[in-house]
């Protein structure tokens, strides 16, 4: 039991941390070569386990945050199609300065859901904020009758939802199309568009975002910058992040969701050891979008991943 448990947490963590622990995402450009270290060989599967610590926020209530401590990461590229973790593309079209992909892969967003108690299963204590708030009532009244009950009796504590009282909210499988911009070898641009193709939540998300890779000295390094917004759309926020009759929760807290954009920024820095082992350290801050904050479900107004360690490639 400890085994299945420990394998289906590491398969947790690659599908939803590992793509932030990786550098270069996409298609390799028609001018990869072997001095380019972000280069992604034809033909060659490439796996990866990253060591360390960090953790991955979770801004529902009564939600565990999650410890990074080890990270699988998958690759395998060949002409045209390719596999990046949990991301499975073909690139149709392909430049020196631009690529295009048709991808298909999970949403992320069930992570905060789940409820694996990841924190047992590494020994690391997962959880940092507490679920369950309670609003502080009134004073009493001292003494007599009430006149007006509905504003001098005391107003009992309501304890707001948390993941224990919800339904079930489902992975869903995403499909769209993914593209690159590459402006010389320091500025990447990348646009997705991905549509709910599992009947789950039945909406739509865009992503953009703009990466600066900068030179550190003559280190073998790489010091990469990176901001951008994810848009939601009001079937993906309400799917989530609403609260209806479905759930176990009191009519007062029934929230629809909203269409929304939560901006993000990160950081991501590489160091090459040798030829397998590279000390990384990434950070990553999303900011959500009130759409989600207003939900009574949320507790947080962002997310934070952040790892520091060590990548040894097989």
């Amino acid at each position: 039991m400890i085994l299945k448990a420990s394998l289906k947490y590491l398969l947790f963590l690659a599908l939803f941390a590992a793509p932030l622990l990786s550098v270069a995402a996409g298609p390799p450009t028609a001018t990869c070569s072997q001095a380019n270290d972000e280069c992604i060989e034809i033909g060659l599967w490439q796996v990866s386990l990253a060591v360390g610590g960090g953790v991955l926020t979770n801004p529902l209530q009564g939600g565990e945050n999650i410890p990074l401590v080890l990270v699988p990461y998958i690759s395998y590229y060949n002409e045209q199609f390719f596999l990046e973790n949990t991301t499975l593309g073909y690139t149709f079209q392909e430049t020196e300065y631009f690529d295009i992909s048709a991808i298909i892969e999970l949403n992320s967003e069930q992570k905060y859901f789940n409820r694996l108690h990841a924190g047992n299963l590494i020994g690391v204590d997962g959880a940092l904020s507490e679920g369950g708030d309670v609003q502080t009532p009134t004073e009493p009244s001292s003494g007599g009758e009430d006149i007006f009950p509905e504003t001098d009796k005391p107003v009992e504590p309501k304890r707001l939802p948390t993941l224990d009282d919800i339904a079930k909210r489902d992975w869903a499988i995403d499909a769209g199309v993914l593209a690159h911009w590459y402006l010389g070898k320091q500025h990447k641009i990348t646009a997705q568009w991905s549509h709910d193709v599992s009947g789950v939540y039945k909406g739509q998300h865009i992503k953009a975002s703009y990466k600066y890779q900068l030179p550190v000295f003559d280190w073998p390094a790489r010091l990469q910058l990176s901001a951008g917004l994810d848009w939601q759309s009001a079937e993906l926020v309400d799917y989530y992040y609403g609260l209806n009759s479905k759930d176990n929760v009191e009519q007062a807290y029934f929230y629809q969701g909203e269409q929304g954009v939560s901006p993000f920024f990160g950081a991501a820095f590489n160091y090459r050891i040798n030829k397998q082992w590279q000390f990384k350290f990434s950070a990553k801050r999303t900011f959500l979008s009130s759409a989600i904050t207003d939900s009574p479900l949320v507790n947080d107004k962002h997310q934070d991943y952040l790892f520091i360690g060590g990548l040894y490639e097989f």
